[in-house]
């Protein structure tokens, strides 16, 4: 994040050679949404004050500078300032009135390096008091004071806003009962129903989300803002629809698939995932169900014995919809354990070795590499703030080596169906199945199994003794223990939902959350939680240019057709995910590798990679996928159908003789209101130019969607 600073006016003559100069500065987090740089907490209490150039109490300091040093903006008398006396040759005595909580550094001009020097860095104090500090042996010259806001911690909330929330600055879970770290417990405080009474006695009204902020959350919470969910979350502020959310019954898509009315076919299950995404009121759950297809993936096109079943299909994508918000070590059996996973890995019949002295035949190793390569710990031993550890010499340490998938493969051997002849129970590893066999778990077959020790991940021993079911159980035990799990699986989570290049502090924040829920039914619900709220994905941050993610256009467009009721509940969601995944480069359960649609550490250009960034779905965005995704908006906006659906543009239409009217609508349903003024104002020339009122709802429709503002979410 780049830091910001915002001068102040006040400027004198302090002394015999001294000019002072009073600033302040702005750069760490804290509640701060709109990225103005000023606490919420702050705006809560002067709640009729608008943080901006405006000089209230007429102090000769703005508005925006009294929010971020923490003074009252109706009191003339409340300003930061600065007094210097001079109690000895050489010397300089600054006397200012502290605010308790914020950080002051005294700097002095250097000529020669064109640079502020600082010269003096005091801590924050718990109170607000009168202080005074002494720089001795000073030549005459420049020097500024700055007042600047501090996170000891690194838990999201500034000093100044613990002090008067009741929480510690040296400790990123003070007043947190769930473990989930101090910002996420200062949100409960501050969008609880009764209100907050601040440490300082101030009364605050619960603060709830304002319609652009509850749109741009829905753009990364759920497939898209409506106007029904953006009143939801302005109702019940963040935790409070999450909680909603958590509660919901689970959308499972073997059920939703049928509600289509379609007839039998291969595709039912991946049409299905078309309605779910659209009319599932568990957004949140559908989400990450979505994201989680896309850690553990599976292909599954027409042409195999999964691709050919839906029920087959739906059943794998069903884990991640009934599991995705509990124990990450859930869906990790589950999947294990799926024959779906099974054969797309191959590690369904997967034999032990033909003979223990010479053998000619080798467990399959495909499952063993990457269960740890993609579903778990990766392939570095990393930090919990996702840097990797580096050995004595300075090396990054690997998680693993070829000797341990050899041995994890042995792990995964006589795993085969439990259903044979078309659901009859099997009696035999041998069992031959048939297509709804695949529905079914299965189990680890003994007489298949590879005996004897194995020396697995984690440096764990598995001394032969135990059956093949045990030794798969003491596997996954020992991966869900690994210290690289939570940073690994972590940063893959907050870049399908939140952003692409998480800072280190956000992603310790996460993996905190992860390790401390591990082992809690509501696991991935309090990481997604702590992902979603975090003061990084919550807060603006407009001066930081690889701040947030590219949509991938497969969401942007469930965006789109949600935004503008692309059908009802009595709809059929009919459509073609070959032809979606042609447009798109990209559709759910259709993946062309284990390795999805993108990698999470491609870098586009030089730019990126100078700087050490990523943005994984610009992986999708070569000069022939845009030509055909832009086709694809365009066609669908226009009406020309590819479905049984198409928009409603009822509510936009009563807007269409006031342009601007309609594109504030527009604006806030695809880019939560985030519209720089230069695209704005060529959008509104374009609707302004179009006489028809249809045409000028597509047009602002169209135009919005192709925005940057509307691809890239921030």
């Amino acid at each position: 994040m780049r830091n910001r600073q915002t001068m102040t006016r006040h400027v004198r003559a302090a002394g015999p050679g001294v000019l002072l100069f009073l600033s302040v500065l702005n750069g760490v987090g804290r509640i701060d949404f709109d990225g103005n740089g000023v606490s919420r907490l702050w705006e809560q209490q002067y709640d009729r004050v608008v943080a901006d150039s405006g000089d209230d109490d007429g102090d000769g300091t703005s508005n925006l500078e009294e929010g971020i040093a923490g003074t009252d903006p109706l009191d003339s008398a409340s300003k930061f300032q600065c007094e210097i006396t001079f109690p000895d040759e050489n010397e300089v005595t600054f006397h200012w009135e502290s605010k308790s909580g914020k950080s002051y550094r005294i700097e002095r001009w250097i000529t020669e390096g064109a640079e502020w020097e600082v010269v003096a860095l005091i801590a924050p104090s718990l109170v607000d008091e009168i202080r005074s500090w002494t720089v001795a042996g000073m030549d005459p010259g420049v020097f500024r004071m700055v007042v600047s806001d501090v996170d000891a911690d690194g838990d999201g909330l500034t000093a100044w806003e613990e002090i008067r929330l009741g929480m510690s600055d040296g400790d990123p879970i003070s007043r947190s009962e769930r473990d989930e770290g101090d910002f996420l417990a200062a949100l409960r405080l501050l969008e609880n129903g009764e209100g907050f009474t601040t440490t300082e006695g101030v009364r605050l009204g619960p603060m709830r989300p304002s319609g652009k902020e509850a749109a741009r959350f829905l753009m990364k919470a759920s497939f898209g803002p409506t106007d029904e969910s953006i009143d939801r979350v302005m109702a019940l502020g963040y935790h409070g629809w999450i909680d909603e959310q958590v509660s919901l019954t689970a959308s499972k898509l073997r059920t939703v698939m049928l509600q289509n009315g379609l007839t039998w076919r291969a595709s039912l299950a991946t049409v299905g995932w078309w309605r779910m995404a659209n009319l599932a009121p568990d957004q949140l759950r559908q989400r990450m169900a979505y994201a989680l297809s896309q850690i553990l993936v599976v292909n599954c096109e027409p042409g195999t014995v999964i691709g050919d079943n839906p029920i087959t299909q739906a059943n794998y994508y069903d884990i991640f919809v009934l599991e995705g918000l509990g124990p990450y070590r859930n869906v990790l059996e589950k999947v294990t354990y799926s024959p779906v996973m099974g054969f797309y890995l191959s590690h369904l019949k997967n034999r032990k070795s033909d003979d223990p002295v010479k053998p000619t035949r080798f467990p399959d190793e495909n499952f063993a590499r990457e269960i740890m390569q993609l579903f778990s710990i990766g392939l570095w031993e990393l930090n919990p703030d996702g840097t990797r550890k580096t050995d004595a010499q300075g090396r990054f340490i690997p998680t693993y080596d070829n000797t341990t998938i050899t041995e994890m493969a042995k792990v995964f051997t006589g795993m085969s169906h439990t259903r044979v002849r078309n659901g009859q129970i099997a009696t035999s590893f041998y069992d031959l199945p048939q297509g709804r066999d695949y529905w079914y778990p299965m189990k680890v077959w003994d007489e298949e199994h590879e005996p004897g020790p194995k020396s697995i991940i984690n440096g764990v021993e598995l001394d032969g003794t135990q059956s093949g079911e045990e030794e798969v159980q003491a596997t996954l035990d020992a991966l869900m223990t690994h210290e690289s799990m939570a940073p690994f699986l972590s940063r893959l989570l907050i870049q399908r939902f939140t952003s692409s290049n998480p800072s280190p502090a956000y992603l310790s924040r996460v993996s905190r959350v992860w390790n401390a829920a591990r082992n809690k039914r509501d696991h991935l619900g309090r990481v997604v939680r702590a992902i979603l709220l975090d003061p990084e994905a919550l807060n603006r941050e407009p001066d930081d240019p690889y701040h947030g993610k590219v949509r991938e256009p497969m969401v942007r467009f469930v965006a789109l057709a949600r935004a503008f009721r692309m059908g009802a509940a009595e709809s059929t969601f009919n459509a073609s995910p070959g032809t979606f995944r042609t447009e798109f480069g990209q559709y759910p359960m259709m993946a062309r590798s284990v390795f999805n649609f993108y990698s999470p550490d491609f870098a586009p250009d030089e730019f990126f990679r100078r700087d050490g960034r990523v943005s994984p779905e610009l992986q999708l965005a070569s000069l022939s996928q845009l030509l055909q995704s832009d086709s694809r908006f365009s066609l669908t906006i226009d009406q020309v159908r590819y479905s049984s659906t198409s928009m409603d543009y009822s509510a936009e239409l009563l807007l269409a003789e006031d342009p601007s009217a309609l594109l504030d609508r527009v604006d806030l349903l695809l880019t939560g209101g985030r519209l720089e003024p230069t695209t704005r104002s060529h959008i509104l020339t374009a609707i302004q130019s179009e006489g028809n009122p249809t045409v000028r709802v597509k047009t602002a429709i169209y135009l919005v969607s192709q925005s940057m503002e509307c691809i890239v979410l921030d």
